[in-house]
């Protein structure tokens, strides 16, 4: 393996044998809000991999399109933030929540190398179904949920709330501007500088509301329906050991997660409940002053120090619960997002392994015809019965064979075309499939280095400011003439 798959030997998917493992993209310096320069620097160009997902989303395998490439190769960077989350119309009936986007970028494709806007919710939802659909072979990060039982409690607005989603929303701005093709869209580079994005919802829904009429939209709905209906009974015949090995490491590591979620959520209880106990211990020591008079200055900077403590807890518990907490239910749902790729990657291989069954059956069928073992219309029963009503009306058998035989001739041509244009579709996708694994887990490594890195900053903060704490309250006691204890 190259050099870039070396540096992932901890990682889970390290030890699959993919044979593209050189697209995978080598470590790199990332900044907390997830730019870095060398994102995708694989020697399988973006722009190649984009002509693949262009073919896979329009159908069309018979010609590679040229897209243009970004200027500079894969050295661009993009940096993005979400933050401020802030009520808009509030008191109102059409109040929602904005957040602000700050992008920093080396992008020539932008207007300017820094810029803000500010975005709703239902902006990022239209964002990230313009991605799953311009991109199907991708593993497009998921938004955070709905949570809708925010809105029937009233919290839909709270603090907690949007700053939780805040967090969500950032991690998956950042996902994106860490995938190698994502991070090229047009439609996020819209999205992220884009003054009248209003007017882009509107162009591309109208565009996509006339697509679908042209093509008869409710008809290719039912078939879509029965064919993952029928799906849901077939299995492929020829199963890639590759794949099965991803779709199980991604189980274990939602199992590991969801184990470690668990710990995380009862640490964030307690911390919380050593705050509460924080705060009633200072509260207790006021009451004191009351008492005791003469002590009044000791006891009242004893109790600020204690409340100056629990407010650094309630700090450090917030971040623990609100983005470390919250990085793991995300990642569980981007784990989802690689096990919905893998369902459309076999999907894919069962279409030309059925494509191929009926290719394969029409094949001996016609074969059977010009022979002239079928010249009575087939074996067996049906045969019989074909040939007695033929007798009855009166049919030529001998040109029905000829008229049958005609048929299957064409239904194998267009089998033939059908069953190969399937057969590089599946063998496109299954190369982008491979890339998108190894994207994957650089983009998870990445977001848990930097995830881990400012939880241990939250805990290094937390103790620090609780010694300068006590440190000033010392100092103040020694002021006031009271001696610290000897060791």
């Amino acid at each position: 393996m190259g050099g870039g798959a070396r540096s992932l030997d901890e990682d889970n998917f390290h030890n699959l044998s993919f044979h593209s493992d050189q697209n995978m993209p080598g470590p790199s310096s990332s900044s907390a809000s997830g730019g870095f320069a060398d994102a995708g620097s694989d020697s399988d160009s973006p722009t190649k991999r984009q002509q693949h997902q262009h073919q896979i989303a329009t159908g069309d395998t018979s010609k590679i399109p040229q897209l243009e490439s970004e200027a500079g190769g894969s050295a661009e960077l993009l940096e993005c933030t979400v933050t401020e989350p802030h009520t808009e119309n509030a008191g109102t009936k059409d109040a929602y929540v904005s957040y602000l986007i700050t992008t920093n970028t080396t992008f020539s494709s932008f207007q300017k190398p820094n810029s803000t806007v500010r975005r709703r919710f239902t902006d990022f939802v239209f964002l990230s179904k313009s991605l799953s659909k311009d991109y199907p072979a991708c593993a497009v990060p998921p938004l955070p949920d709905k949570q809708r039982m925010e809105y029937v409690r009233g919290d839909r607005f709270g603090n907690d709330f949007t700053l939780r989603r805040a967090y969500s929303l950032q991690r998956f701005l950042t996902r994106a501007a860490l995938h190698p093709i994502l991070r090229r869209a047009p439609i996020l580079h819209t999205f992220l500088e884009s003054p009248d994005w209003n007017a882009t919802m509107q162009s591309r829904s109208s565009r996509a509301n006339t697509a679908s009429s042209n093509e008869g939209g409710g008809s290719g709905v039912f078939d879509t329906f029965a064919d993952s209906f029928i799906n849901v009974f077939t299995k492929v015949h020829k199963p890639d050991r590759r794949f099965l090995e991803v779709k199980e490491k991604s189980d274990k590591l939602d199992d590991d997660l969801g184990q470690i979620e668990k710990v995380i959520a009862r640490v964030a209880r307690r911390e919380s409940d050593i705050e509460a106990d924080y705060r009633d211990l200072a509260e207790q020591f006021q009451k004191l002053i009351t008492l005791e008079p003469g002590v009044e200055a000791a006891v009242h900077a004893f109790a600020q120090s204690v409340e100056d403590s629990a407010s650094g807890l309630k700090k450090l518990k917030d971040h623990t619960d609100q983005d470390y907490l919250g990085s793991l239910k995300d990642m569980v749902a981007y784990s989802g997002s690689l096990k919905n790729l893998l369902k459309a990657r076999e999907q894919k291989q069962l279409d030309y392994e059925q494509l191929t069954e009926y290719l394969n059956r029409s094949s001996a069928d016609r074969d059977m015809l010009a022979s002239g073992y079928g010249s009575s219309g087939g074996s067996g029963a049906a045969g019989l019965i074909r040939s007695k009503l033929e007798d009855i009306r009166g049919v030529d058998h001998e040109q029905s064979r000829r008229d049958r035989l005609r048929k299957l001739e064409i239904r194998i041509d267009e089998l033939t075309r059908e069953s190969e244009t399937a057969r590089r579709t599946s063998e496109m996708f299954d190369e982008e499939v491979v890339k998108e694994t190894s994207d994957f887990e650089h983009i998870k490594r990445l977001e848990f280095k930097g995830q881990l890195g400012r939880l241990a900053d939250a805990h290094v903060g937390f103790y620090g400011d609780v010694i300068d704490v006590w440190q000033r309250y010392v100092d103040e006691c020694e002021r006031e003439g009271v001696a610290a204890p000897s060791a």
